[in-house]
């Protein structure tokens, strides 16, 4: 399988919190105490700072915040000491604890790199996206999803955006009341908007500065909303209850669009030592299973989108890596049959890709795909020095197989000094610990793996494949001198 990204395990990670809707925020406040005192007590001495941030946030200009901040929400900050407790761990010791906690909707955000967070693919891994037009099929079918992706066991902390989401108030107007009374849409719009948002009347002037009167009623309720006046068509005044209800309905935290339709977004970690390619195949079959209502289409979205069009340009460079690399050959050695035989070190590097990255468990991700473009101009090196040593020693008049030979026999140091100091030099990158070390080890290992065994194919089977080719080439001028 693939990936975009290895997952990392960073000393610092966060959680938000979601509580009831309505819930002041003292009541959101004494819930973070309670989680943090829970993560305190799992990471232990290893816990370095905790930054909270309770209720709703001040505008900053110098800052862009994703997700929306309210009064029963609060978003918590841990960076742990190095060396100590892995971020992963903590989660998983703490998890169970919060999950207990009433009311309260925790999403976990873990493993998130300062690559990743560049790319735009910091949030969680799995990403599902219902795309729709009427708010509750949407809300059904994120439900029926959500559903779904919680019976796998390879993926946890399964979250909607529909989830805890404050209450809204409908206003249904009652058509034959209203068109028998004279009353739009507009109207009954015009009146409630000018109750709750006020009336801007005129304007005052003071000194270098303009400002608005606007007429604000006192602050009402719902029943009092339905006693608000109305006029009529005819001239005559009639109470909003007269011509409309109210009613209280589920409302949506975040409604995303896309390609001019509604978005609901349904999202979820990976369970720890699950790997990403059987997170995304559960997510698969579980999309699969839901049953959603006609006119939405669900798909997996954010960083599955990213791997497929990052893996789409990778293959792209990877070929157009191997065009160009075939082209200098060909024009310096003014043949095809060298560049072909030079080439063949390619196909035999992959097989130490797969010896090197196997025995790990780890995907193929964007990092391995590079070392692989990378592997198309280095693992070449060491058959183009042997070709153009047997090359020249050919036009000396030596036979073809003793020139290989002693191609092969002179070449043989200059060749194992240059895999020898290219695989040295990466080695402390495949080898390191940290975060950056798990990026950079994809890649390190894809080219050491790779380039030794194109070293042994070098000296082993490009000779070969040269006799072989050369035999072919001599047999068609024969054939085609008779």
């Amino acid at each position: 399988g693939s990936e975009l990204l290895p997952p990392a395990d960073p000393r610092q990670f966060s959680l938000r919190v979601v509580t009831p809707p309505g819930q002041r925020v003292e009541s959101t406040a004494e819930t973070v105490a309670v989680i943090e005192s829970i993560l305190r007590e799992a990471a232990g001495d290893d816990l370095e700072a905790v930054l909270s941030e309770v209720g709703r946030l001040p505008n900053d200009d110098r800052l862009i915040r994703e997700q929306q901040t309210e009064e029963n929400t609060a978003e918590l900050r841990l960076r742990l000491a190095a060396g100590g407790v892995s971020g992963n761990a903590v989660v998983q010791r703490a998890r169970p604890a919060v999950a207990q906690l009433y009311g309260a909707d925790v999403s976990w955000e873990v493993g998130s790199t300062a690559l990743a967070r560049a790319l735009g693919t910091a949030g969680p891994p799995i990403v599902v996206e219902i795309a729709g037009n009427s708010i509750d099929e949407l809300r059904e079918g994120a439900e029926a999803v959500r559903a779904r992706l919680a019976e796998r066991p390879e993926l946890w902390n399964v979250q909607s955006s529909f989830e805890n989401a404050p209450p809204e108030l409908r206003i249904a107007l009652k058509r034959a009341v209203a068109d028998g009374l004279g009353v739009d849409l507009d109207t009954l719009g015009n009146v409630l908007q000018t109750s709750l948002d006020g009336l801007r009347a005129t304007s005052v002037t003071m000194g270098d500065e303009e400002r608005d009167v606007v007429l604000m009623l006192p602050p009402t309720d719902p029943a009092g909303l339905l006693k608000l006046p109305v006029r009529t068509s005819g001239g005559q005044h009639v109470a909003v209850g007269d011509v409309a209800t109210i009613e209280e309905v589920p409302g949506a935290r975040e409604i995303f669009r896309r390609d001019q339709r509604r978005i609901a977004q349904v999202t979820a970690r990976i369970a720890p030592d699950v790997a990403t390619p059987a997170a995304r195949s559960a997510a698969i079959a579980a999309l699969a299973a839901a049953e959603l209502a006609p006119g939405l289409d669900a798909r997996l979205a954010g960083e599955e989108s990213e791997r497929v069009q990052t893996t789409s340009e990778l293959r792209w460079a990877a070929a157009l890596a191997l065009v160009l690399v075939l082209m200098v050959l060909a024009g310096t050695f003014e043949s095809l049959l060298q560049p072909v035989t030079v080439l063949s070190a390619i196909p035999l590097s992959l097989i130490g890709v797969a010896i090197a990255l196997v025995p790990v468990g780890q995907p193929i991700g964007v990092m391995a795909m590079i070392g692989l473009v990378m592997l198309a101009g280095v693992s070449v090196n060491d058959a183009i020095l042997l070709a153009d040593a047997a090359q020249r020693l050919i036009k000396q008049g030596v036979e073809r197989r003793r020139a290989l030979a002693q191609a092969a026999s002179l070449r043989l140091r200059p060749i194992v000094m240059t895999t020898a100091t290219t695989v040295l030099a990466l080695v402390p990158l495949a080898v390191g610990s940290g975060e950056a070390a798990q990026l950079r080890s994809p890649m390190a290992l894809t080219v050491i793996g790779g380039l030794l065994v194109a070293t042994v194919g070098s000296l082993t089977v490009t000779p070969c494949l040269y006799l072989v080719l050369d035999r072919m080439r001599w047999s068609s001028r024969a054939r085609k001198s008779a």
